[in-house]
C-alpha cells in the first residue's frame, strides 16, 4: 500500500506539468498563431448624404473620401467637382479587388442608383468578382488588382433619358485607371451620373 502511495504522488506533478504545457501551448497558438478573423468597421460617415468611409479601404481612396467630405461641407457644392470625386471613389472601390472579404463584398455599391443596387451586385458577383476567394481570415494569397491612380479623361453634361429615369443635366465622366499590378482588368471606364434627391448617383457603367 505504501508503494502505490507514493507511485502515485510521484505522478500528480508531472500531469500537473503536462496540463500546464497543454494550457500554455494553447493560449500561445490563440493569440499570436491562430488565423484572426477581418473585422471591417465604419470609419467616418458624411450624415446628409449616407456616404460611408470602411477601415479597409486604400490609401487613394482615403484620399479623395477626405476630398468628398471638404466638397460636401461648403454652403454651395461645385456639382462638377463632385461629380467628379465620387466617379474617382466608385472606380478606386469597384477595382480594387484586395481588400474584399468575398465575392459578395462588392466596391462602390453606395454611388450606385438605390434602385439598382441589388442588380449591380448580382452583375458583378458574376462577373468581374467571380472568381474572387473567401479572405475572412486573412490567408488569402489570389494575386488581385489593386487601384493606385485615377484620372479624369472627360466629363460632359448632358439630358439623360431611358424607360426608368430622366435628368436634364446628367453626367458623362470618363476615367483612365491605373493599377499597382497590371492583371488585364479595365483601364478606361465611362460612367453616367444623375441625381437622386440631393446626390448624384451611378446608373450605367461602360
Amino acid at each position: 500500500m505504501k508503494k502505490t502511495r507514493k507511485r502515485k504522488e510521484k505522478r500528480s506533478p508531472i500531469i500537473i506539468l503536462i496540463l500546464v504545457l497543454i494550457v500554455v501551448v494553447f493560449v500561445v497558438w490563440y493569440f499570436f498563431f491562430r488565423e484572426k478573423p477581418i473585422v471591417v468597421t465604419v470609419v467616418s460617415r458624411i450624415d446628409d448624404y449616407n456616404y460611408y468611409l470602411d477601415s479597409n479601404e486604400t490609401r487613394i481612396y482615403k484620399k479623395y473620401y477626405k476630398e468628398l467630405e471638404e466638397e460636401l461641407e461648403d454652403n454651395k457644392v461645385d456639382e462638377k467637382k463632385y461629380a467628379e470625386i465620387i466617379s474617382k471613389l466608385f472606380v478606386i472601390d469597384f477595382y480594387t479587388l484586395t481588400n474584399k472579404l468575398t465575392n459578395q463584398d462588392i466596391g462602390g455599391i453606395q454611388f450606385i442608383h438605390s434602385n439598382l443596387q441589388n442588380q449591380f451586385m448580382t452583375d458583378a458577383s458574376n462577373t468581374i468578382y467571380k472568381y474572387v476567394k473567401n479572405n475572412l481570415s486573412g490567408s488569402r494569397k489570389q494575386k488581385l488588382p489593386e487601384v493606385n491612380k485615377v484620372e479624369i479623361t472627360n466629363i460632359e453634361t448632358s439630358k439623360y433619358e431611358n424607360d426608368n429615369y430622366q435628368d436634364d443635366s446628367s453626367y458623362q465622366v470618363s476615367l483612365k485607371i491605373g493599377y499597382v499590378k497590371d492583371y488585364d482588368y479595365p483601364e478606361e471606364v465611362t460612367l453616367t451620373l444623375i441625381h437622386e434627391e440631393n446626390k448624384l448617383v451611378i446608373v450605367e457603367v461602360n
